[in-house]
């Protein structure tokens, strides 16, 4: 497991006619290359606090599995051309989400990798939009 640094950032469409609104982070992380060809990437965002949410995101080439523990808790793949559904469990109850993906790519040279994933989004019963994921790690 090598420590990176960790560039995510996410691009929502509440409305397809609409201006989306754009987040980005930066977080330390830590990165490993399994020989079955998964890359796993972990991180911690609030990190020390009670909203404290640690994250694996573990790709394959065809797949991405993304699993959040705290605050915020999922386990939810995102498969190209497949709709997918899982748990999300909150402080407010659990709440079924559903992802279609619409693309997804992977790259990695050296110590630098990037993944980048778009999905529809539908949380129980109301489409909550597009989004887009893109995460960018630097090793050292």
């Amino acid at each position: 497991m090598i420590p990176v640094k960790i560039f995510i950032e996410s691009t929502i469409w509440q409305e397809m006619d609409q201006k989306p609104e754009v987040i980005r982070q930066e977080l330390p992380g830590r990165f490993q290359e399994k020989g079955d060809g998964e890359w796993i990437l972990w991180y911690k965002e609030n990190g020390g606090t009670s909203e404290e949410i640690v994250t694996a995101v573990k790709s394959r080439p065809d797949q991405i599995l993304i699993v959040r523990k705290g605050s915020v808790s999922y386990r939810q793949f995102y498969k190209p051309g497949k709709t997918m559904k899982s748990i999300v469990y909150t402080p407010a109850g659990a709440t079924e989400m559903e992802v279609e993906t619409l693309t997804y790519k992977r790259k990695r040279l050296d110590q630098e990798g990037q993944l980048r994933f778009s999905f529809l989004l539908h949380m129980g019963k109301q489409r909550l939009g597009k989004y887009e994921l893109g995460l960018r790690w630097i090793g050292g």
